[in-house]
């Protein structure tokens, strides 16, 4: 699945606020119309349990993303404050998913993979639920549309080579041919973003808008154990998982850098998990590896039923290499998507958006 998968050192970018825009309409200050957009980070996709939609819609979204729990929180608090509309889907993009339709062919469903899913249908361009009305946007896209998982894919594959001398994928992108790509993805990412936002503001020039990052997910330094698929797999740990976590820092820098430019606000999801990525054990780990045992959210069950959980593509982990339960490849578990829900609320707080 597209994957997905910083920062602005410890640096939150938060806007001051004006009045929120349903209070300039007249409009009852806690009825604040919020569109959330994204891909699968945004829809926190392993993170059970799965919404009602997904097994229709594609999209896999999750009852408890992040957004979600934000929404609770913030009802919580004053009843009717938010009324929130969820169009994050996994796999999107910014052309096929967030300005333009999501064929059904980059659909999904939610991480049920161990028997047959399908018959969906292309969805709607996300930012179709975005009008005069919205009081506030969030957005958290860009990681498929640089292709990070797939240079994950790339490490992993290059990493399980067992030649002499040892390749490593950062030598790849470091080359003519591999810098290339990465230039072009660059460049797709860059004009996305401001597409995305110069439409939003188009659609909704009222409207506070929320540009997010994505979390940490490999170690600057060591930490993983080679051949652990519950961490990066074979992923090589000397040059290739501190580069990736490069490359997911500049990716989030573009993201803030984008926002900044475009009256947004970025909101920093990288510095807060920083050692709670792949690596780290027990609570505090925020991010699946590639396979995982699922993290279940308070009060929710496992599904009793491991073919709504588990993948075929378990059996392509080695013999005798350690396997979860689930196939995830690397997403944020309910504690990651908690961090994400915290982060947005204290840019949300910040804005005035809050009770």
């Amino acid at each position: 699945m597209a994957l997905a998968a910083a920062v602005l050192g410890s640096v939150l970018s938060l806007t001051a606020a004006a009045p929120p825009a349903s209070a300039e309409r007249g409009r009852a200050a806690q009825t604040l119309n919020w569109v959330a957009l994204g891909d699968s980070y945004s829809a926190n996709v392993m993170v059970p349990p799965w919404d009602a939609p997904a097994d229709s819609d594609g999209c896999g979204r999750s009852g408890s993303n992040w957004e979600a729990m934000l929404k609770q929180d913030l009802n919580a608090a004053h009843p009717g404050w938010v009324n929130l509309t969820d169009v994050t889907c996994g796999g999107a993009t910014v052309a096929q998913g967030v300005l333009g339709p999501q064929p059904a062919d980059l659909l999904f469903g939610p991480p049920i993979n161990g028997k047959e899913h399908g018959g969906w249908v292309t969805k709607a361009p996300q930012i179709d639920a975005v009008d005069a009305n919205t009081d506030i946007v969030t957005v958290g896209i860009g990681g498929n549309d640089f292709g990070f998982g797939e240079i994950l894919n790339n490490c992993l594959a290059i990493g399980a080579e067992q030649t002499l001398p040892v390749k490593y994928c950062k030598t790849y992108y470091e080359s003519e041919e591999g810098q290339h790509w990465l230039n072009e993805r660059w460049q797709i990412l860059e004009d996305g973003l401001q597409a995305t936002l110069a439409d939003i503001h188009s659609r909704a020039p009222q409207a506070k808008v929320f540009l997010l990052g994505y979390p940490a997910i490999a170690p600057s330094v060591y930490g993983c154990s080679y051949g652990n698929f519950h961490q990066l797999g074979t992923v090589r740990l000397t040059n290739d998982a501190p580069y990736l976590n490069s490359l997911q820092q500049q990716l989030n820098q573009r993201i803030a850098d984008t926002a900044g430019e475009n009256q947004a606000t970025y909101v920093d999801t990288y510095t807060s998990s920083e050692g709670h990525g792949v690596c780290a054990t027990g609570s505090n780990r925020w991010m699946y590896g590639v396979f995982s045992n699922l993290v279940m959210p308070p009060g929710v069950d496992k599904p009793a039923d491991p073919a709504q959980y588990q993948c075929p593509a378990r059996e392509l982990v080695p013999a005798g290499l350690p396997m979860g339960e689930a196939c995830t490849f690397v997403h944020p578990n309910y504690y990651g998507a908690l961090n994400q829900r915290n982060q947005a609320e204290a840019a949300f707080q910040a804005a005035g958006l809050t009770p």
